[in-house]
C-alpha cells in the first residue's frame, strides 16, 4: 500500500499512467477481503485494478513444488499477464531491504551458488522495485505519518514458512549483535549481485566463442570447457540446458557432474539432468540434449543369395548374391568366405564381440570402436555382418581376415549401397 500511494503520487506529478494489480493466492480464509480492500481504495483514487487468482496450493501439489514457490510462478505470471494487458512498460513491487536481507539468508540456507546470493535484483526485466533499499521500519513509519490504511496478512506470523522464522526468530538475534543487519546484508547482497553480473557477462563472452547449438543439442569441446575457470565452466554448462530448454535451471549437483564427466579420461559417460535433459560426452564433445526414449539400433536381419535388405537407420541397403571373387572387388562389395548352408545376419554390435583383423589381431569391436573414435551414440547404428556365427565384417569398418575371400574363390558377395540422409 506504501507503494501504491507512492506512484499514485509519483504518477500524478510526473505524468504517467499507474495500474494496479493484485493476486488472490487462495491459501487464507480473509484474502478475497484483501483483494477487495485494494479495489475500494483504487477506485478513490481513480487508479485501474485488476485482480487475479490461482489455485496455489493445487499448483505445489501438482508441480512437487513448495507452497511458496507455486505462489511466486502463479503470481507473477499474472503480474506479466495483467502489464500486457494494461500495455505497461514497468511492473514494480514493494521488495523492501528487509525482504533483500531475508533473502540472502534463505540462499545461504539452500546453499545456492553467486545468482541465489545476490538477493532480490533492483531490476528484472521490466519488474523494477523502488523500494529495495528502504527498511520495513520506514516503509511502517511513511504509512503511518500519511495515513495510509492496509491489512494485516495473518499468516505473516506463521513461522512454519522459512521466511517467517527467518524475520521472526533469526532477524532479531542477528540484531542483537549488529544494529544495522539488514543494511549491512543488503550491502552484501550488491557487492555479490556486481561479481555475479560480472561472470555473467563474461560467460556470454566464451558461450558465444565456444559453445555449438545445433537444433535441439547444444555441445562444447571437452578441452575448451576445461580450460576455463571452474566459475565459467559451470555457468556454460547451465547456458548450454536454457539453450536445449529454456528456462531450465540445472542444481550446482548436476553441473559439477557434468563438468567431472568431462574431466574425466573416459571417452564416453551419460549424466541425467533436470527439465527432461541429459548430458553426454563423445571424446572431446560434451553434448546436452533431451533424454533418449530408448537407445538407438535397429532388428537382426537375415540376408541370404538373391535377397535385398534395407536399414533406413543405418542408411543402408545390402543386396546378397553368389559369385566368384575377382582380383580387385568394388570399394561397396564385400566378398564372404562361405559353405552352401552357412547363414548371414546383418545386426548391431553385441556384448563380447570380436573380429580378427589383418595385422591387428583379434579385437573386441567396443575396443575397435573407441580407437575409430565413433560416438557412444552412433555405434549401434553400425551394421554388423554375421556370418554362421562369428562378425565377419563391420560395415564402413573392415572384414574379418578369416572370412574374406580370396581372389578366384566362389563366394557370397554382399553389395553395399549407401542412402543419402
Amino acid at each position: 500500500m506504501t507503494l501504491l500511494h507512492l506512484l499514485w503520487m509519483w504518477s500524478r506529478r510526473e505524468g504517467f499512467l499507474l495500474t494496479a494489480a493484485t493476486f488472490d493466492h487462495r491459501l487464507r480464509p480473509r484474502s478475497v477481503e484483501d483483494a477487495q480492500f485494494v479495489v475500494r481504495w483504487c477506485e478513490d483514487h481513480q487508479i485501474p485494478c485488476e485482480i487475479g487468482g490461482g489455485d496455489v496450493a493445487a499448483c505445489a501439489r501438482a508441480q512437487g513444488l513448495t507452497v511458496e514457490e507455486a505462489a511466486r510462478i502463479l503470481r507473477y505470471r499474472f503480474l506479466e499477464d495483467a502489464a500486457d494487458r494494461a500495455g505497461a512498460d514497468y511492473i514494480a513491487t514493494a521488495h523492501n531491504a528487509d525482504d533483500n536481507g531475508e533473502t540472502l539468508l534463505l540462499h545461504l540456507l539452500r546453499g545456492s551458488g553467486l545468482n541465489g546470493l545476490g538477493g532480490i535484483p533492483p531490476r528484472r526485466g521490466r519488474i523494477i522495485r523502488p523500494l529495495l533499499e528502504i527498511t520495513r521500519a520506514a516503509i511502517e513509519d511513511y504509512a503511518a505519518e500519511n495515513r495510509i490504511p492496509h491489512r494485516e496478512d495473518e499468516t505473516n506470523r506463521d513461522t512454519a514458512y522459512t521466511r517467517n522464522y527467518l524475520r521472526h526468530q533469526v532477524m532479531p538475534l542477528l540484531r542483537e549483535k549488529n544494529p544495522s543487519v539488514v543494511r549491512t546484508l543488503s550491502r552484501t547482497a550488491e557487492s555479490l549481485r556486481r561479481d555475479e553480473e560480472c561472470l555473467a557477462q563474461l560467460t556470454a563472452e566464451r558461450a558465444e566463442e565456444l559453445l555449438t547449438l545445433d537444433g535441439d543439442a547444444a555441445s562444447v569441446s571437452v578441452s575448451d570447457l576445461n580450460a576455463q575457470p571452474e566459475a565459467i565452466a559451470l555457468r556454460l554448462l547451465q547456458q548450454m540446458a536454457q539453450g536445449v530448454r529454456p528456462g531450465t535451471v540445472l542444481p550446482q549437483n548436476q553441473r559439477q557432474a557434468l563438468l567431472e564427466l568431462a574431466g574425466r579420461g573416459l571417452p564416453s559417460g551419460e549424466v541425467s539432468l533436470a527439465g527432461g535433459l541429459a548430458g553426454r560426452r563423445s571424446y572431446d564433445r560434451l553434448t546436452v540434449s533431451p533424454r533418449r526414449a530408448a537407445e538407438p539400433g535397429f532388428a537382426p536381419l537375415g540376408l541370404a543369395p538373391g535377397e535385398r535388405v534395407s536399414i533406413p537407420e543405418a542408411g543402408v541397403t545390402l543386396t546378397c548374391r553368389r559369385g566368384t571373387c575377382p582380383e580387385a572387388a568394388g570399394p561397396e562389395e564385400l566378398w564372404l568366405r562361405a559353405e552352401e548352408q552357412s547363414k548371414i545376419i546383418i545386426r548391431p554390435r553385441q556384448p563380447g564381440d570380436e573380429i580378427d583383423l589383418r595385422r591387428r589381431g583379434t579385437k573386441r569391436l567396443k575396443k575397435w570402436m573407441i580407437e575409430e573414435q565413433i560416438p557412444r551414440e552412433k555405434r549401434a547404428l553400425i551394421p554388423v555382418i554375421e556370418l554362421d556365427g562369428r562378425v565377419a565384417a563391420v560395415l564402413g569398418m573392415g572384414r574379418s581376415e578369416s572370412s574374406t575371400a580370396r581372389p578366384g574363390e566362389r563366394a557370397l558377395c554382399i553389395f553395399v549401397q549407401r542412402e543419402e540422409k
